[in-house]
């Protein structure tokens, strides 16, 4: 799975760019990207490429018809060694997050108490319910972590505005 040279030293710059050599010779095509976030940043990719993004980095997960007629925002999160994205939840979705390259650790708890911190494993599935407190934290190196959304209630799907931050290291509300 850990096809991109991601090491700890790399510059913010460099990883950019190796993440995006690496999903242009997939054939995915980058909608927006976004490095300016202080933890790391983003790439969002194109939406009319989510069943390819999803065959290539969650082929385990089955998605029904209806889920994939939705806008699910396949993304790259991309989080500095060291850094760390808010402790937050959201009241319509639900995450899939898989770490493909890096290293990287996320804590979880049902509560507003941030919960242990864990380890991510390379390859590993991890989902996130609707509500549940979470945070992706940059360990040792640079982590790539592949993202997709589950929207819970299709007449009202999650956007951005959807994040409930209950702390923040950059004092973001």
């Amino acid at each position: 799975m850990n096809r991109l040279p991601i090491e700890a030293h790399l510059s913010k710059a460099e990883v950019f760019e190796i993440v995006e050599k690496f999903l242009s010779e997939l054939g995915l095509k980058i909608h927006s990207k976004d490095m300016e976030r202080p933890w790391g940043g983003f790439f969002v990719l194109d939406e009319s490429q989510l069943l390819k993004f999803k065959s290539v980095f969650f082929p385990e997960i089955h998605l029904s018809e209806e889920q994939m007629a939705q806008k699910l925002s396949p993304k790259f999160l991309l989080v500095a060694p060291g850094a760390r994205l808010s402790w937050q939840y959201h009241f319509r979705r639900a995450e899939l997050w898989k770490l493909i390259a890096g290293s990287s650790s996320i804590a979880r708890s049902s509560s507003d108490e941030q919960g242990p911190v864990s380890e991510m494993n390379l390859g590993e599935v991890v989902s996130l319910s609707k509500g549940e407190r979470h945070r992706l934290i940059g360990t040792t190196s640079w982590g790539v972590v592949a993202e997709i959304w589950m929207h819970t209630d299709p007449e009202n799907p999650s956007d951005e505005d959807d994040i409930v931050r209950l702390q923040d290291d950059y004092a973001r509300k």
